[in-house]
């Protein structure tokens, strides 16, 4: 199963591991939680522990 680092200090995520945050410590500072394989979440975006989600800080633009 695929989970995020997240820092503890600014809730970025800083790696995605094969872990199960259930029963594998996370780094020092750090939380992991869990992603489902479909999910887009990647290295920078933001978790916020209080609702569950994360989001990309630089979604792409679309110009017409």
């Amino acid at each position: 199963m695929r989970s995020a680092v997240v820092q503890n200090i600014d809730n970025t995520i800083i790696n995605i591991i094969v872990a199960d945050p259930a029963r594998d410590p996370a780094p020092k500072g750090c939380i992991l939680v869990f992603l489902p394989d479909d999910s887009p979440v990647s290295f920078g975006w933001i978790y916020t522990p209080s609702s569950g989600q994360f989001t990309d800080p630089n979604p792409l633009k679309v110009t017409p």
